[in-house]
């Protein structure tokens, strides 16, 4: 009577798990992998959101920095204003104009008939005439020999110190960083009121990646002359790689209402944009800087993130694959062209982008952990696995990984594994999807060691039946309207005898599917 029991209550398990397989349960599970090999049937692994899974972002270590010409220009437009500023408003008192050949420099230095003082004055005046022909190294030594023979002479002084950043930016705008930055330091000695020479401490320290001092010396020139408005786009510029997004904005609004036309601020004001999570401004701006300047491999590649931001995932590939032919090397392009691509669930593209990625910098994680989401959606779970572990490498932190790990290694019958990496992903996060998962793999494993003729082996099997059991238990404890739990509870204390606590476990989960 007892032995008819048994059986009655393993068929009525048997006959409500295959009810759930045939009504269509397990397709709702969002995947579940078949085991048409093991005992009763399937189990079922649970994936967040969807099978699918949400790419993970690539933050990229490099600053979105102007480029060298860029720096250059801004340089040369400084000077320009300044030069442009000092025709309506002298920065210092116009001396009197001594042209060369009237002077007679030598007589001048030494004559006992002219005092020192009177000497000092017509070589400034000399000096002052090279300066105003742009010739600057002759009026940095005039200046000079001003000085030397009267310390006091102020014009001379501040003649030498605009002539010496003249000097100074002219260097730079020859790609000549070191020798400019002397120069300017002489120069804001001699007169700290030069606004040229800290705008051009300005580029030199942006030029070095030191932001800090580089805002620093940009105020400074903004404070002492307000109407040197080339300093904004810089300022902007700056405060963007900063993430202080608010003082960005400003001056980059600023720079573009002077300049509508300067590709390069339109640009960094998408960045803003794009930072401030105004997505589609961000994308109206970015392609005006792309018809400004279509050479600009940032901007088509700041363009595709905003279009994805939007759905806009096809026009992203196009702007993501014009910023690569632009760039070749271009990592962040390659990485954001991989996420695109597997958005419109184009896997092979996909991969192609994610490998070249790695090819191209190899200790990007979560590049390794998209690639390997790609390989599983083409059920190519060895790939998928070799490419989690590298990923694991670089991610520490992030349980969906070692949960997608875990079901890889589980398709491909590593068990074992797939206990171990599901537990380590438990650890991070422990909860009901997590145990859910857990006791599928232990399920799993436990009908491969189930089948084994070696007694010791068997008892491992039965031990991972308890070890599902147990998982099972705490999943459907933290959640008790969790379907997906409840099946695989069932399946497990079947497995162990338990008919009609499997019996219970599946009508639970019935009923859970009905009000779904």
């Amino acid at each position: 009577m007892n032995f008819q029991k048994h059986i009655l209550k393993s068929l009525a398990a048997f006959f409500i798990i295959w009810t759930l397989i045939i009504g269509d349960f397990l397709s709702t599970a969002q995947d579940l992998p078949p085991n048409e090999d093991l005992s009763l049937g399937a189990s079922v692994f649970v994936f967040r959101n969807s099978g699918k899974t949400a790419q993970k972002k690539f933050v990229s270590g490099n600053k979105t920095k102007r480029t060298k010409i860029q720096r250059l220009v801004a340089v040369k437009n400084i000077r320009k204003q300044y030069n442009n500023l000092a025709v309506v408003t002298a920065r210092r008192k116009r001396v009197k104009i001594f042209k060369p050949e009237t002077v007679q420099i030598e007589v001048a230095k030494k004559s006992a008939k002219k005092s020192a003082k009177e000497a000092s004055i017509e070589l400034t005046g000399a000096a002052q005439f090279y300066y105003d022909n742009n010739e600057m190294d002759k009026s940095i030594d005039l200046f000079r020999e001003a000085i030397d023979l009267d310390e006091k002479n102020s014009d001379a002084i501040l003649g030498l110190s605009d002539a010496l950043a003249s000097k100074a930016s002219d260097l730079l705008e020859k790609d000549k960083p070191q020798e400019a930055r002397g120069l300017f330091d002489e120069a804001i000695k001699l007169n700290v009121k030069n606004s040229v020479a800290y705008s051009g401490l300005g580029e030199i320290y942006d030029s070095l990646n030191d932001d800090k001092k580089a805002i620093s010396y940009y105020e400074k020139a903004l404070a002492l002359d307000a109407n040197l408005t080339e300093v904004y786009a810089p300022l902007g510029i700056l405060y963007t790689q900063k993430n202080e997004i608010a003082k960005a904005e400003d001056f980059l609004n600023k720079a573009i209402a002077l300049n509508r036309n300067d590709a390069s601020i339109q640009y960094f004001l998408g960045v803003v944009r794009l930072k401030q999570n105004r997505y589609e401004d961000a994308r109206l701006t970015l392609i005006e800087s792309t018809k400004l300047d279509a050479t600009m491999p940032e901007a088509h590649y700041s363009l595709g993130e905003a279009l994805v931001k939007l759905d806009r995932e096809a026009e992203a590939v196009n702007e993501f694959k014009e910023a690569i032919r632009l760039k070749p090397t271009y990592v962040d392009a390659w990485f954001g062209l991989g996420a695109a691509e597997y958005e419109r669930e184009n896997y092979v593209e996909s991969i192609a982008a994610y490998t070249e990625t790695n090819r191209l910098k190899n200790d990007i994680g979560v590049a390794h952990a998209n690639l390997a989401d790609a390989y599983r959606q083409l059920k190519e779970y060895e790939k998928a696995n070799g490419e989690y572990s590298i990923a694991a490498v670089f991610i520490k932190d992030d349980a969906e990984l070692y949960s997608n790990w875990g079901f890889c290694l589980g398709k491909v019958q590593k068990w074992n594994n797939a206990i171990q990496r599901l537990n380590e992903g438990l650890a991070l996060s422990a909860d009901h999807i997590d145990y859910t998962n857990l006791g599928w793999a232990y399920y799993n494993a436990s009908q491969i060691d189930l089948k084994s003729k070696l007694p010791e082996t068997k008892a491992d099997g039965k031990a991972k039946l308890l070890q599902a059991k147990a998982a099972l238990q705490k999943a459907v404890g933290m959640k008790n309207d969790f379907a997906p739990a409840y099946i695989n509870l069932g399946i497990t204390q079947n497995d162990l005898g338990e008919y009609q606590a499997a019996v219970e476990s599946l009508k639970r989960a019935i009923e859970l599917r009905k009000k779904s």
